[in-house]
């Protein structure tokens, strides 16, 4: 059925590509993405334990001697490539960024199409709608990961969207824990962020952070007061705060969860 050309190209592209879609193969042996040839050289290869299947035109490569059963795929590749548009972002973009507290096996993206998640025998992976405000130009960046672009949101975007929906960081102590690691920011880029989002109780959640890492993050006055014009008019719960276990942070009208004000909490 294959040459040892042929054979010998599918190699050289499983080196290269640890993740890939069915086109991206057919192109590189020469062959339309919808050609029979195509499926029965990639069941071939599934066979002989040279790919695995990630999902309906999705693979990962299994690298000379290994074991297709036990390979670890690369999770934030593969799940790139389960969407065309998809773009890593919340806590699986904080990982990528460096910053997170705990790792996980759970990868989160967004994408224009309906919120779903999927599964696979090796992580499962949530689809999100593209957060408010987002601008893919200034808010997407790409990396280079084991040769690969992986499209992944910048680290002030992430930031945003973390305090918008911490719960998707694995909450609000999680988040904090995170958010010690961060060593530079670039604080214009976050107030442009949150008046982007429209939500004045991440605005306030966002100034409150940034006001208590003044001197370690070099946050100007400025960034703080523009911030703190975009505070609730009002009290407001924020970061998952509630009744009876909440402290007022009266100069930003926010209520937060008492552990995060707590001397004993490890990113207080």
């Amino acid at each position: 059925m294959t040459t040892p050309e042929v054979r010998a190209g599918s190699r050289a592209f499983f080196s290269a590509h640890p993740v890939f879609r069915r086109e991206e193969y057919a192109k590189a042996v020469r062959r339309l993405s919808a050609d029979k040839v195509v499926t029965a050289m990639l069941s071939q290869h599934l066979k002989a334990g040279n790919i695995r299947r990630v999902a309906r035109g999705v693979f990962a490569s299994v690298p000379p001697h290994g074991d297709a059963q036990r390979w670890v795929m690369d999770r934030f590749l593969a799940a790139s490539r389960l969407k065309s548009d998809a773009v890593m972002a919340y806590h699986s973009a904080l990982e990528l960024h460096g910053c997170a507290y705990t790792d996980t096996p759970e990868v989160q993206a967004i994408s224009r199409g309906a919120p779903t998640l999927f599964e696979t025998p090796d992580f499962s992976c949530r689809f999100l709608k593209r957060p408010a405000g987002l601008v893919s130009t200034r808010d997407i960046e790409v990396l280079d990961r084991a040769g690969l672009e992986l499209r992944v949101t910048t680290l002030e975007r992430t930031l945003v969207d973390l305090f918008d929906r911490h719960d998707l960081a694995g909450g609000a102590e999680e988040l904090f824990n995170s958010l010690a690691l961060v060593e530079r920011v670039k604080t214009d880029a976050l107030v442009r962020q949150a008046r982007g989002l429209k939500s004045a109780s991440v605005a306030g959640a966002l100034g409150w952070w940034l006001e208590r890492e003044k001197k370690r993050l070099a946050v100007p006055d400025k960034a703080i007061a523009t911030l703190r014009s975009l505070k609730p008019k009002h009290p407001q719960y924020v970061l998952g705060a509630k009744p009876g276990d909440a402290k007022s942070v009266g100069a930003w009208n926010i209520l937060v969860p008492s552990a995060l004000l707590s001397g004993a909490f490890e990113g207080a």
